[in-house]
């Protein structure tokens, strides 16, 4: 029996479920073992049973960026702030594409476009590999899919229909993911490296899947030295700026591991900490250091939600034992606006020049006072203490990321924080 707490959102759908019946429900959630019958998915609202049958679809779930490095007999899947990449065997013969449009104007526009740029999005993309399409067609407001044989190695990927090729890529900018059918089965469904969404029916506490999407996570401890501490450092794109000083900064030292995402707002951590924060209780897989960070994404945010977020996220991470590191949200340089007053609803000024300074750093400095545990990496004042040196011309622009030389030694800061906290 496992006791591991993690991961995701469970939704019960009160509508009908697009291509599914009346009463499907889905359940997301970090794969967690069982039994050659089924598994279980556990997010923050507890462990789910889901049981398989022979009818169980599963389909990996790609971005469709990954798609420019298609090989003939194999997609190379790379995990998201790491160094490991699964690849995944494609069979031979024909891939059935079906792109899946919503009603009303949407599917006006995809349809002007296709007849005007032979052109559509990627958007709702699923691929049937080693299958032919049983028929082809253009969607209608009773039919919303796109049905033909889609075409990898043609540049740019095309989907032809009835004898039509049209380009089907995301050319006007975005990014989106697709659902990739007979590529996995369920034996593929492996605990802990992967995430999945169910879709199926409850029967009792029981969810008989009819869909299981697998989306890769990646394997914490793959590449770890298990004589190293284990580190993960959590935030923004931030933090992917830093990544390489703060790996040289520590190389040697700890594993360090960052989730497969941009955090984004602290929102979205206190939605997803379960997910990142992986089985840390199973052997080799535990946190001995996590630093933390949200607030650029939260520049728009009331004083309140901020802080009830910042609250649930420190809560799951108390759970894991490990020292804490708090990392103060980095300036907006002086080439935005002057930030100004909180809107009528209590809202910061969102991305304006001293936005952090005046709200949201004294925000969570209230929330960490509370906790005096969590040690605090002031990364804010060390870009201030270093605005007529390293970072003047950082803080004359407009563009609140870092490159080259502040970058890294925005993470050899970091570093070296984290050294003299364990050392105490």
């Amino acid at each position: 029996m496992y006791s591991i707490i993690l991961l995701v959102t469970l939704s019960f759908l009160l509508s009908p479920m697009e291509g599914y019946g009346q009463n499907e429900s889905e359940v997301s959630g970090l794969i967690i073992p069982r039994d050659n019958e089924g598994m279980y998915v556990r997010n923050e609202a507890g462990q789910f049973e889901v049981n398989w049958t022979a009818k169980t679809k599963v389909a990996l779930v790609a971005n469709t960026r990954l798609f420019r490095n298609w090989k003939a007999d194999r997609l190379e899947y790379g995990i998201h702030s790491s160094k490991e990449v699964v690849t995944f065997p494609i069979p031979k013969g024909p891939i059935t594409g079906i792109k899946i449009s919503r009603g009303g104007k949407q599917l006006e526009n995809t349809l002007r476009e296709a007849r005007d740029e032979k052109w559509f999005s990627e958007h709702g993309l699923k691929l049937y590999f080693n299958q032919k399409p049983q028929r082809e067609q253009l969607a209608a407001e009773d039919d919303l899919r796109f049905i033909g044989q889609w075409h990898p190695q043609d540049k740019p990927r095309t989907l032809s229909i009835n004898g039509e090729k049209y380009e089907i890529s995301l050319k006007k900018g975005g990014q989106t993911k697709a659902l990739l059918y007979n590529l996995l089965t369920v034996k593929d469904c492996k605990p802990f490296i992967n995430r999945a969404t169910v879709i199926g029916q409850f029967k009792g506490d029981v969810v008989i899947a009819d869909e299981i999407h697998v989306l890769p996570i990646g394997d914490q401890v793959a590449l770890d030295d298990p004589k190293l501490p284990r580190y993960l450092f959590i935030g923004d794109s931030i933090s992917g700026n830093y990544d390489k000083g703060l790996r040289a900064a520590l190389a040697g030292k700890f594993n360090l591991h960052h989730p497969p995402t941009n955090c984004g707002p602290a929102g979205n951590g206190a939605k997803n900490i379960h997910h990142w924060l992986g089985a840390y209780e199973q052997p080799g897989r535990h946190w001995d250091v996590i630093s933390f960070n949200f607030g650029h994404w939260n520049a728009g945010s009331d004083k309140a939600s901020y802080q009830r977020d910042l609250e649930i996220v420190i809560a799951a991470l108390k759970k894991t034992k490990a020292k804490l590191i708090w990392v103060t949200t980095c300036p907006v340089p002086n080439g935005f606006e002057p930030s100004g007053p909180l809107d009528a609803n209590g809202k910061a000024p969102r991305r304006t020049s001293g936005v952090m300074q005046k709200y949201l750093n004294p925000w969570a400095a209230e929330v960490m006072a509370r906790h005096p545990e969590i040690s605090i990496c002031d990364q804010w004042q060390f870009v201030k203490d270093n605005q007529g040196g390293l970072f003047t011309d950082w803080w004359a622009g407009k563009n609140v990321h870092f490159g080259g030389e502040t970058a890294d030694a925005l993470g050899k800061f970091l570093g070296e924080h984290l050294e003299r906290m364990i050392k105490q």
